[in-house]
């Protein structure tokens, strides 16, 4: 099991369970005796996603997507085998020990490692704006912006210092190399070629630590703190191994319970607008770590919530980014609403000037975005405003995924139009790109079984007298393809009846998600009996290939008479085997 002992493998799989796990990304919603969702792993509309908490498996039966405890956390974070083990132990409190000598330990742990950096570098710049009198500026200006001290621990934002190399001799003391520290993206070179001087990236700006789904810190945000036309207002890490921009959310480590509960999510442009609605007492909020929303960002929203109220700027800019954030949000089967500030607000100046409550009232009366579009819209009597609508509003429409909203949708812009729902129907073709990245998806690959040997090997997960029975036969691989996963299953350690979830949590995924798929089936009468049978027919059929075989062998041309006798010979040897195979289970032994 590597360098994770299998009896600690055993104890974390067994301290997690796996619905609440689950539980703890998305939705489940109990369906008899098992919970159901959405996929995580592929587009789809109707739940085809299971997990069995009996079994403590899940299975998807659009994409194959299944497995334990271990293989949601590895394919759902994007983490290896080793960092599950971990991250699952350390939500149980079971201690793990490592031995981490080795190449084999040192590649493993390079995630690890980055973590950790970034762990010690938000720390560290946590500590400048609280303590350190250079900090002062950036306190100044979150006292103007309302935010305490409490809630700046909270959220653990910080200050970088105008140095070019501070935080980068701090991360060396702690033992981080060169090479560490630029992987991490808190440092850069000059842009000169032969400057190969590294320094900070983030100067003089008030940091805000970015997130994922588990709380740990993989980048970082940090705004200006004085106004200068030559800097960017904010200026973030650059993609990583653990940061990609375009599939992160800002504060869904703390809101997505919240998300849950509402079934919405408000969504703010910028992480104070965010710190500040969260701090009144609105929760279920989220902020994209840019403007305008991804398909990945989208899709990840979808496990939590139904509906989205974005909350940007009513500027030029504000509007262009509801425009580019509703393909991806649509074509998730999002509903779409659009929250209009008072003129020259925002979430939080306007939870400061006025309280929470303003802010809610705004949130309330929140309009689809199609309402919202002919509301915002100039003169709906101008030929050519309407042109522009219906070139606009139609493809967006396309993506509406519920048909009954599409089309009574489709019918108010009709009305409010004054045009032939066939004109607004001729304009419905969603765009290229949405198309595109919707036949990109790759589905999950999938172990070939036979169905006898996908009898088999269910057989042998759930009863020990057809397990011990079929462990006694000859290998499964040297009789039929998938055979392999048979002779695995036999092999493999059963504690108490059950298969053992660490030897399982380290199978390919492939195999693993073979077999969560067979352990979800209903346990089968006369289990030893339908072994017996079922083996029998495989080896059967395969001796009969062999001796078609052979047949074909004796119209070769050119053979000699004495291997016609030979081949002859071996065929009325098989025809034995055949008949011996195939007598009724009553007659003969179990053997």
């Amino acid at each position: 099991m590597g360098l994770i002992s299998e009896e600690t493998i055993q104890r974390v799989v067994e301290a997690n369970d796996i619905v609440d796990v689950i539980g703890s990304y998305f939705p489940l919603k109990r369906a008899g005796t098992t919970f159901r969702a959405l996929c995580p792993f592929h587009r789809e509309k109707t739940p085809s996603f299971h997990v069995n908490p009996a079994r403590q498996s899940f299975h998807c039966f659009g994409c194959n997507a299944g497995g334990g405890v271990l293989r949601f956390v590895m394919d759902y974070e994007h983490v290896d085998f080793p960092t599950a083990v971990r991250r699952m132990a350390a939500r149980a409190g079971i201690p793990v020990l490592e031995d981490v000598g080795g190449d084999a330990g040192a590649g493993r742990d390079v995630r690890q490692r980055l973590l950790a950096l970034h762990a010690e570098a938000a720390e560290w710049f946590h500590h400048r704006l609280i303590k350190s009198p250079e900090g002062g500026v950036a306190r100044d200006y979150l006292k103007s912006r309302a935010i305490t001290s409490a809630v700046a621990k909270s959220w653990q934002l910080g200050y970088a210092p105008d140095s070019w190399d501070a935080l980068l001799n701090f991360l060396k003391e702690r033992k981080f190399t060169s090479q560490e520290i630029g992987e991490s993206g808190l440092s850069s070179k000059g842009d000169e070629e032969n400057d190969s001087r590294a320094y900070s990236r983030f100067r003089h700006r008030l940091m805000f630590p970015i997130r994922n789904d588990y709380g740990e810190v993989i980048a970082f945000s940090g705004r200006v703190l004085v106004a200068d036309a030559k800097a960017a207002k904010y200026v973030n890490s650059p993609e990583t191994s653990l940061f990609t921009k375009g599939r992160v959310l800002y504060g869904l480590d703390k809101t997505k319970r919240d998300l849950i509960e509402k079934k919405a999510a408000i969504v703010c442009e910028g992480q104070i607008d965010l710190i500040s609605a969260y701090e009144a007492g609105v929760r279920h909020v989220i902020a994209p770590q840019g403007t305008a929303f991804t398909a990945d960002q989208a899709r990840l929203l979808k496990r939590f919530v139904d509906t989205v109220l974005l909350c940007f700027d009513s500027d030029t800019a504000g509007q262009a980014a509801i425009l580019r954030s509703l393909p991806a949000l649509l074509s998730q089967g999002l509903s779409v609403k659009i929250i209009t500030l008072p003129t020259g607000q925002d979430p939080d100046s306007l939870i400061r000037s006025q309280g929470a409550e303003a802010f809610l009232r705004t949130v309330e009366s929140a309009q689809d975005f199609f309402d919202h579009a002919l509301t915002a819209s100039g003169s709906l009597e101008s030929p050519t405003e309407k042109s522009r609508l219906v070139r606009t509003l139609g493809p967006l429409l396309a993506l509406v995924q519920d048909a009954t909203l599409r089309e009574g949708v489709l019918g108010r812009l009709a009305s409010r139009l004054g045009l032939p729902h066939s004109v607004i129907r001729s304009s419905m073709k969603p765009s290229k790109s949405s198309h595109d990245e919707e036949s990109q998806e790759t589905p999950v690959e999938r172990l070939t079984l036979s169905a006898g040997m996908e009898i088999l090997c269910h057989l042998a997960l759930v009863d020990q007298d057809a397990r011990d029975w079929l462990a006694e036969q000859e290998s499964a691989s040297a009789m039929e393809a998938g055979g392999e996963l048979l002779d695995k299953i036999l092999g493999a350690p059963f504690l108490d009846g059950q298969l053992s979830m660490a030897w399982l949590a380290a199978l390919p995924a492939i195999e693993e998600r073979a077999i969560s798929a067979l352990a979800l089936h209903r346990t089968l009468p006369d289990a030893l009996e339908r072994a017996i049978v079922t083996w029998r027919g495989l080896k059967a059929r395969k001796l009969t290939q062999m001796s078609e075989g052979l047949k074909s062998r004796l119209s070769q041309p050119g053979i000699t008479a004495a291997e016609i006798t030979k081949i002859q010979k071996q065929i009325l040897d098989l025809k034995i085997q055949v008949a011996d195979v195939q007598r009724p289970f009553s007659e003969g032994s179990a053997a």
